[in-house]
């Protein structure tokens, strides 16, 4: 499966960051993640691709093309923003019955939960679940365009 390759990738990359003395570059490397990403179009920053429930400003849009579901994503905050960038990095070019059922090992494996405050564990959470939230409706719309397609 393609999006445990990643995790597992991710794994890697953070495991020079294990003990609490690389706290900053943990944070750097995070940052330097959602410097990365490819940002959301400034006129879809709206409503309608926000996280909900996120202490950060948090936007997120998904595409489906060729049965796999792409994402973009921005925030106003370098580490929400990284947080973001690290599970666009797992999720995105995969088919949504995919991201729906994957099991994020690489957040414990990487120690994402002892290194984050509440506030950014929240934003987290809501990243997830506007992910595997845009996910489903993607394929629900699939799944009706393919039952009209075979009506006609």
């Amino acid at each position: 499966m393609k999006i445990d390759n990643i995790q597992d990738k991710i794994i890697e990359e953070f495991e020079q960051f294990s003990d609490k003395a690389h706290r900053f570059a943990y944070f750097r490397k995070l940052i330097q993640i959602g410097n990365d990403l490819d940002p959301i179009a400034s006129d879809e920053l709206d409503q309608e691709h926000e996280v909900k429930a996120s202490k950060s400003n948090i936007w997120i849009k998904a595409s489906l093309k060729d049965d796999k579901v792409y994402f973009t994503a921005d925030s106003d905050n370098a580490i929400s923003k990284g947080l973001v960038g690290i599970l666009l990095r797992v999720f995105s070019g995969n088919s949504p019955r995919d991201i729906i059922n994957t099991n994020l090992y690489f957040l414990s494996e990487i120690n994402m939960y002892e290194r984050l405050n509440q506030d950014w564990i929240n934003d987290l959470l809501a990243i997830i679940q506007k992910i595997k939230l845009l996910t489903a409706k993607l394929q629900v719309l699939e799944i009706r365009r393919d039952n009209l397609a075979s009506a006609v």
